[in-house]
């Protein structure tokens, strides 16, 4: 028997921490759902609590994201009592499936989603 895991077992990876201009960026790849959605949430905590000018979510290497992920990022963006007019959570997402996820669900109607980290983090406004 081999200890390595079964290849259809979703792969999730998920890193943060402070990028360029005070802004913190949240790393996400592979697939995130219902059984990820404590793991993201408490990284999305831990940026919120860094009191940066902004977050950027990375979603450039996932490959899913379900309702609870986009929860998940709906509660970071609340837990930063954003101000009328003042953008403080960005998405950062390039693939197809991804951006038709996020739409589909609403987050491009409350969240800037760019196709890059640079463009995600050039649409806040701290």
């Amino acid at each position: 028997m081999s200890a390595t895991p079964s290849a259809d077992i979703p792969q999730f990876e998920i890193n943060s921490g402070p990028g360029p201009d005070d802004v913190y960026i949240v790393r996400i790849a592979g697939e995130v759902d219902m059984s990820h959605e404590e793991e993201l949430r408490g990284e999305l905590r831990t940026a919120v609590a860094a009191e940066p000018k902004g977050i950027v979510v990375d979603l450039t290497e996932c490959e899913f994201i379900d309702s609870s992920g986009v929860r998940a990022l709906l509660l970071s963006r609340e837990a930063q009592h954003p101000e009328e007019g003042s953008e403080r959570l960005a998405v950062a997402a390039s693939s197809d499936q991804i951006l038709r996820i996020l739409s589909v669900m609403g987050l491009d109607r409350v969240i800037p989603i760019r196709p890059t980290v640079e463009e995600a983090a050039a649409a806040l406004s701290g």
